[in-house]
């Protein structure tokens, strides 16, 4: 029997968009596609969190579709971020009902980022809903979160798409889910600078400040794919939904998107991710070689 290569799941950042990653996983799990590591940012730390700890995709669905998700925003007075993030942190509390990374049925890695040492961390263990709410800590929009004496704020900072660690636990064949791929329109240069007023309504705070980093994070994706980190990209393109940052109302139309665009990638995934009969052969020889030298220093002892 040909012995499969480890699969490495990463899933991007994205607000709104990210629980499009949900569709992927139905699909994946349809068609028997093994996960072996998965390692999330932001709200593809949520989903991938979640599915860690039952990896059950429909449930995962159903389970989304019934909560109000926009209701889990508890605004405040903007001095340390507009949301508190405290409903939030009740939500993934009951969800993942203090489970911890070892507990996980699927191994998971955590993105965020420390704003006072200026690098990333990822969790990989103790409490999984406390380390996704640190993932999620959009900065300006959420109250940074306090953990193990770092200030922390969204991983997507620095690593939208994690890739890197899943190499470095092993994962052979990484497959990377881009809900945050933007198209950016070509350069105008000749563009008139106009007195004229226009009766236009300007996006809120909030709006501008979301919109902003998706982009910045769509490009830093996109550099970090272009790259060769990942070795299969879905980007999965979600901005004909036409929805303002944070709302969750078209929650069934992102999962059926995700759905669409994994589905056309899902021959190319097969063929990465079937048994590869060459790594059966190396490791049926280190077998062979292990064994053998065993029973040299069986026979040596013997001597003794």
């Amino acid at each position: 029997m040909f012995q499969r290569r480890k699969v490495g799941l990463a899933l991007s950042g994205g607000g709104e968009r990210g629980l499009a990653h949900i569709g992927v996983l139905k699909v994946l799990e349809r068609y028997n596609i093994p996960i072996d590591f998965i390692a999330g940012t932001s709200i593809g730390a949520v989903v991938g969190a979640l599915y860690s700890a039952e990896p059950n995709a429909k449930k995962l669905e159903k389970e989304i579709l019934s909560e109000n998700i926009n209701k889990l925003f508890d605004y405040t007075f903007p001095k340390y971020g507009l949301i508190k993030g405290d409903k939030i942190s009740k939500f993934l509390e009951e969800k993942l009902k203090n489970i911890t990374f070892k507990d996980l049925k699927i191994p998971l890695f955590v993105t965020s980022f420390d704003i006072e040492d200026n690098r990333e961390v990822i969790f990989c263990r103790g409490d999984v809903a406390k380390a996704v709410r640190s993932s999620i800590s959009i900065p300006g929009v959420f109250v940074p979160v306090e953990n193990n004496s770092r200030i922390l704020v969204d991983g997507g900072v620095v690593d939208p798409l994690p890739t890197e660690i899943l190499r470095k636990r092993g994962a052979e064949i990484i497959i990377a889910v881009n809900v945050g791929f933007i198209k950016i329109k070509s350069l105008k240069c000749n563009e008139i600078s106009a007195t004229r007023k226009v009766d236009k309504k300007l996006p809120n705070i909030f709006e501008t400040i979301l919109r902003a980093l998706q982009i910045m994070n769509s490009e830093i994706s996109k550099a970090d794919l272009l790259g060769g980190k990942a070795d299969l990209i879905i980007n999965i393109e979600l901005d004909k939904l036409h929805v303002r940052p944070l709302d969750f109302r078209k929650v069934q139309e992102a999962i059926k998107i995700g759905e669409r665009y994994t589905k056309k990638s899902l021959e190319k995934i097969e063929k990465l991710t079937a048994p590869h009969p060459f790594k059966t052969f190396l490791n049926e020889i280190n077998r062979i070689d292990k064994n053998i030298k065993i029973g040299k220093i069986v026979k040596e002892l013997k001597k003794v």
